[in-house]
Order: structure tokens, then C-alpha cells, then sequence
């Protein structure tokens, strides 16, 4: 068995949609899946109490998935949770799913769950939404918390089932898409192997390229406009980044030597980088530095913007 999935339920589409990804995703990666529903009052803490968890009986009684909301429709996280569970099951007979109502503020209990899970799966509005686990509101604090890789999936998230091989040396400046598959963007001034080794695996599972992408945006330093010297810093720059890229995912790739890698430094914004290059990707995987202070979101600025932008599923590994 696998590593194993939760997926947080709020009852809305982007929720529902994140339950589909994950089930789809926890069958080919031989692994179980959980789904959660958290009760919350006005002030989002559990009704009459101090927030805790705990657990209901949720499996759903002969008949009762007919009854229940329509999957997708927005509704109360609890109410909707025995249909998901049960559409899901009809989709994935093989897949082993349990379901829980916990009670408590979301943030809080999802961050807690994180704990005892491989993978956390949230949905995701992006950016103008006011409702639900939306960035903002619950993703953003749990992605600065959770103590394993979050996912978070929009409802218009699409995984391409065809992809093919890629193999190619780190470039100084790749402007070419890169083929369907797993992105992950990567910091060689922050190396990251867990992240490497979460993006690598996720590829190898689904038996997909991988293409691993530092981003650099030069400071005004370099000059407005690109005079002689100018260029040749930016040169120079690019390749020890290059270099260094090339340095941490070698061994990674002798590790999984199944898996297709693409690595390469590109002069562009990082944002924009990893947002254009995931477009039509399976999973965007990006880092997320742990943090010993309990306040603050403490994501940094290329992870939170493609947190809002990104149009793929985006998975924040934490890592130290």
C-alpha cells in the first residue's frame, strides 16, 4: 500500500473536484483515501465547544446517494460527503475510501490531519472566491502548516493521460513548452530534496516525464536595456544556475532512472515561469520552507502566487 490521501470536503465544486483527483490519483498510486467534512460555527470553531476532532459515522445507508445532493452542487460539506464517498466508490471499486465528519476550525483540523497523512488534497477558486477551502482562507494557512505535501485542485483542472518521453541537458535559456507531465519548480539558492524527491516520485508513479525549472528574473543591476556587459552577466549568471540545477537533480535522476527529466534554468519571473510551463501539466509541485513561528502564512512569493495562478493541480512540499 502506498502513501495515503486526505481530502478536505467544504461542498463545493472545487472540493468535489479535488476528490475526483485525488481518488483517480490514490488508485494509481496503490494507496487509500480519506474523506473529511469539517463542521464549523459563525467564528469557525465547532458549535458550542472548544474546536476538537471528532469523528462520526459517515457511510452513507442503502440508497441514500440518490437523495443526497448532486455531486458538485454546493452544499453542506456533511451533507454532500455521502455522495462523493459513494460516487467515487462506484467509479473506483477497488479503491479503499473512508469517510469522517470532524468538528473544529478547518484550518486547524486539516493542518492537524496533516500529520497522519502522506497527502492532503484541498480544492481551490483561486484568486476573487469568498467561500470554502479557497486560497485565502483555509489553503493558504494550511499550506504554511501542514506537515506534508499539499495539493490543491481547481475545478477546470485537466491531466493530460499521453505523455510521452523528454530528455534534455539544462539550458541557459529554454523558452519551449515542456511536454505534459510533472513540473517542479526549483530554488538553487534554497536546494530543496524534498521536494526533488516527492516531483520525481509522483513522475515515476504516473509514468510521466518530469520537468524541473529554475526561474530567474535579473535585478535592475543588469541594466534596462541589454548593453554588452550587461549580457555577458547575465550569461554567466544563468549558467552557474544551470550548473548548480543540473548538480542537485543528477542524483535524483540516477535514483529514478525510469523517469524522463528535463532540467533547465530560464531568465523569466518564476511565477510566470512555472504558471505558463504547468499549463497543460499533470501536477505543478513547488517548496515551502518550515517555519518555527505559529503566525504568518510564511509561503514564499513565487509558491503563494502560483498557489493563486496556476491553472494545474500544485502540490507545496514543505521541506526545511
Amino acid at each position: 500500500m502506498g502513501p495515503s490521501f486526505t481530502v478536505g470536503l467544504d461542498g463545493s465544486p472545487e472540493s468535489a473536484a479535488a476528490a475526483r483527483w485525488a481518488a483517480g490519483t490514490a488508485q494509481r498510486w496503490e494507496s487509500a483515501l480519506r474523506l473529511v467534512a469539517v463542521r464549523t460555527g459563525p467564528d469557525g470553531a465547532a458549535p458550542d465547544r472548544e474546536p476538537e476532532e471528532r469523528a462520526e459515522a459517515a457511510r452513507e445507508p442503502e440508497g441514500q446517494a440518490e437523495a443526497a445532493p448532486k455531486l458538485g452542487a454546493r452544499a453542506e460539506a456533511s451533507d454532500v460527503l455521502p455522495t462523493v464517498a459513494a460516487q467515487l466508490r462506484a467509479e473506483h471499486p477497488a479503491l479503499q475510501i473512508s469517510t469522517s465528519v470532524l468538528e473544529g476550525a478547518a484550518a486547524r483540523v486539516l493542518t492537524e490531519l496533516s500529520g497522519d497523512t502522506e497527502l492532503l488534497v484541498l480544492g481551490s477558486r483561486g484568486p476573487g472566491a469568498v467561500h470554502g477551502f479557497l486560497v485565502g482562507s483555509v489553503a493558504l494557512p494550511v499550506a504554511a502548516h501542514a506537515r506534508c505535501p499539499l495539493v490543491l485542485v481547481r475545478d477546470s483542472s485537466r491531466a493530460d493521460e499521453s505523455a510521452g518521453p523528454r530528455t534534455a541537458e539544462p539550458t541557459e535559456r529554454a523558452s519551449t513548452p515542456p511536454a505534459p507531465g510533472v513540473v517542479a519548480g526549483f530554488d538553487v539558492r534554497e536546494p530543496a530534496a524534498d521536494l526533488l524527491e516527492f516531483a520525481f516520485a509522483a513522475a515515476r508513479r504516473w509514468s510521466v516525464p518530469l520537468t524541473v525549472l529554475h526561474g530567474w528574473e535579473p535585478p535592475p543591476v543588469y541594466g534596462a536595456r541589454p548593453l554588452p556587459l550587461a549580457a555577458s552577466a547575465l550569461e554567466d549568471v544563468l549558467g552557474e544556475r544551470a550548473a548548480l540545477l543540473k548538480q542537485a537533480v543528477e542524483p535524483w535522476a540516477e535514483r529514478y532512472p525510469e523517469v524522463a527529466v528535463d532540467a533547465r534554468a530560464v531568465l523569466e519571473q518564476p511565477t510566470v515561469l512555472l504558471t505558463r510551463a504547468a499549463a497543460q501539466a499533470r501536477l505543478l509541485v513547488v517548496g515551502r520552507r518550515v517555519r518555527t513561528a505559529r503566525l504568518g502564512t510564511h509561503i514564499g512569493p513565487v509558491t503563494h502566487g502560483v498557489m493563486h495562478h496556476a491553472s494545474a493541480p500544485v502540490a507545496v512540499v514543505p521541506h526545511p
